[in-house]
């Protein structure tokens, strides 16, 4: 192997963001004629695998998998949360290179400087990461062409659009204290992008075909409370974009949404938005929602929840809980059915709790395991039986969709829609289907010919 021709093989995990960040990591190694990226682990040279730690089975999942790939004898690059959020673990895996979240867009450089000093050199060949080069650093002798590592806003430089619903990522970190979150540990404080280089990414989006964009980050809500600027200043600006696309807006802290709530709603009334509103609840308890530092009441939460299903039409609602936090007592949890029971989600994506390393919420008196266990299923249960009951509202309406695949679509407000095969109907293009079916995770339907 030399420097001329060395094969990379990219993985990715996890949330929107960090799919975001995988294509930025794939861009920055591109600019390299000596790097070619192949599709296959088992032509690769070198490795690199951006990781997600969200949970206790995610970690696991992504240990295991390294040390699989490390089995190969592969050089190793571990990217994402896991070197900022378990930093510790992820040296004692001794891989070749650490790269933080904020150094996704310098991955390119930082590789090819590490394996220029390395590659060819006897006395190196065999050697690990060298201590000036651990967690993305280079050395004082090499700078990278990348920029400032602290220059956030040079990751959008590197994002590239490739499919036809694309992630949008408008800002790093969250202004959450969150006592069960590791996230907040590698992602850090807030970091909006500048909101005239996300703007001229949307149009390059728009501009290249890209007809649905996941605005994401840590939290939606709060971007550009360290910039002087809302996010509905910021949709706006989007949708004033001329073309045919649509927008879908990431998750949202509920701490924040009452700062911009009304500004918000009125966005969301404009065509290019999707109705579809991602609010965590995480517990539907105030002495749970204390301990878990989430900064908000039950009631402060309802109050945004009620408003929003009042004023936007087919509003596809979606929640987050977490079943088994240390302090959750049964009376606890019956609080937050009680509350799923009012709201009926669209959608509760729920989470048994795990412990996360750092955190506050891991020095507390943990639930047992199978409490958990059986709290879970019973959060199941209550989640397929209001997602169905929400799609046999939508039957027999006609709803605007866009075609993302072969007999598949996604409606205005973010509903998965099967429909019967029909020749006239291409990728990408925007079409109205006729409702006929309710499924639990879905709807089926027909194209409707006006």
């Amino acid at each position: 192997m030399n420097l001329k021709t060395l094969k990379i093989f990219i993985e990715g995990y996890g949330c929107t963001l960090n799919t975001a960040d995988t294509n930025i990591i794939n861009n920055s190694i591109k600019k390299f004629k000596n790097f070619i990226i192949v599709n296959n682990l088992d032509d690769a040279d070198i490795v690199v695998i951006n990781t997600c730690v969200v949970r206790l089975e995610t970690e696991h999942k992504m240990i295991s998998r390294i040390n699989y790939i490390k089995s190969l004898n592969k050089y190793i690059v571990i990217a994402g949360c896991m070197p900022k959020a378990l930093k510790k673990k992820a040296e004692k895996i001794n891989p070749d290179i650490l790269i933080m979240p904020k150094e996704a867009h310098l991955i390119g450089d930082i590789i090819y400087n590490y394996f220029k000093n390395n590659i060819g050199n006897e006395n190196n060949a065999d050697n690990k990461i060298e201590d000036s080069m651990k967690c993305g650093e280079l050395p004082h002798n090499q700078a990278s062409s990348g920029g400032n590592h602290n220059d956030i806003d040079n990751k959008l430089t590197q994002l590239r659009p490739n499919n036809l619903i694309m992630p949008l990522p408008i800002a790093e970190g969250c202004t959450g204290k969150c006592t069960y979150c590791i996230v907040k540990i590698a992602r850090g404080r807030l970091a909006s992008y500048n909101p005239d280089k996300i703007i001229n990414k949307a149009k390059e989006f728009v501009d290249n075909g890209v007809k649905q964009m996941l605005i994401t980050s840590q939290d939606t809500a709060c971007y550009g409370f360290d910039k002087n600027t809302t996010l509905p200043t910021l949709l706006n600006e989007i949708c004033q974009i001329k073309g045919d696309f649509n927008i879908r807006i990431g998750m949202m802290h509920a701490k924040n949404v009452p700062m911009i709530i009304d500004e918000l709603i009125e966005c969301y009334k404009d065509d290019k938005i999707t109705k579809f509103f991602h609010l965590p609840i995480q517990s539907g308890d105030d002495d749970v929602l204390r301990a878990m530092k989430r900064e908000y009441t039950v009631d402060e939460y309802m109050d945004i929840a009620m408003e929003f299903k009042r004023k936007i039409k087919d509003l596809n609602f979606n929640t987050d809980v977490i079943v088994g936090f240390p302090t959750e007592t049964e009376d606890n949890f019956n609080n937050t059915i009680e509350l799923l029971k009012k709201l009926k989600p669209d959608a509760i994506h729920g989470a048994k709790y795990t412990q996360r390393k750092g955190t506050e919420a891991d020095r507390l008196k943990q639930v047992d395991t199978k409490i958990r266990k059986e709290r879970m299923k019973i959060l199941d249960k209550l989640r397929k039986e209001f997602s169905l009951e929400n799609h046999e509202k939508y039957v027999g309406k006609i709803m605007p969709c866009l075609i993302v695949g072969e007999n598949e679509g996604i409606t205005h407000n973010c509903k998965t829609v099967k429909f019967e095969n029909c020749e006239d109907v291409k990728i990408g293009e925007f079409r109205k289907i006729k409702i006929k079916e309710a499924l639990t995770f879905g709807l089926f339907g027909e194209i409707h010919i006006n």
